[in-house]
This record gives C-alpha cells, sequence and structure tokens, in this order.
C-alpha cells in the first residue's frame, strides 16, 4: 500500500511560506517533510506527506489535490498583501492619528 506522496512546487511560482502554510491546513490528516532541492539552476520545493489515517491510493490522492488548491491560495493571499500593503498601512496610519497616541508633533503625548 502507498502511504505517502511526494509534491513538487516550483519554487519561482511559490513561496516556501505558502507551501509550508499549505501543508499545516492538512496536518491533521498527514505529516509533512518539506525541503529545497536545487537541479540545474532550478530550485524545486519538495514536499514528502505521510498519511495519518487511510492509506488508500484515492485518499492519497485527494490529499494531493487539496495540498495544491490550498498552496495556490495561500500563494495568491501573500501576493494580495504585498499588493495591499501601502494601502492598509495608509489606512492605520490614518486611524492610529486620531487616537492621541501620537501628538501632532511627534511628541510622545502627555500623560
Amino acid at each position: 500500500m502507498i502511504e505517502s506522496l511526494t509534491l513538487e512546487f516550483d519554487s519561482n511560482a511559490f513561496t516556501l511560506s505558502a507551501v509550508q502554510k499549505a501543508c499545516y491546513r492538512f496536518t491533521n490528516v498527514a505529516s509533512f517533510e518539506i525541503r529545497l532541492e536545487t537541479q540545474n539552476s532550478k530550485t524545486a520545493i519538495l514536499v514528502v506527506a505521510t498519511n495519518l489515517g487511510s492509506k488508500s491510493v484515492a485518499g492519497l490522492d485527494h490529499l494531493k489535490k487539496l495540498i495544491r488548491n490550498e498552496a495556490l491560495d495561500q500563494q495568491l493571499r501573500e501576493q494580495i498583501s504585498a499588493e495591499t500593503q501601502d494601502v492598509r498601512n495608509l489606512i492605520l496610519a490614518h486611524a492610529f492619528s486620531k487616537t492621541g497616541l501620537i501628538a501632532p508633533d511627534g511628541a510622545p503625548p502627555a500623560i
């Protein structure tokens, strides 16, 4: 019976962080080993997933699809976060400027 599967992610398309988050999402059904492998100046993120429960081929194939979808979701979340960082910081700065935590002249507020 198949007890584990190996997935490969192109490091040009996915960050290590996105793959790690995707794997973490499924730690209730599998354990994961994640490593970087470089071949011919191309770096890949390799994931070996070992199913904790059912050892069926169908279960592992389904897990493989779920991990790939979650990795894509996490990668897109990272991209959106990076693209909207300036706007988020501006909104936060404006919100905190109205709290009185920072005096207009930049000095600490009087207590």
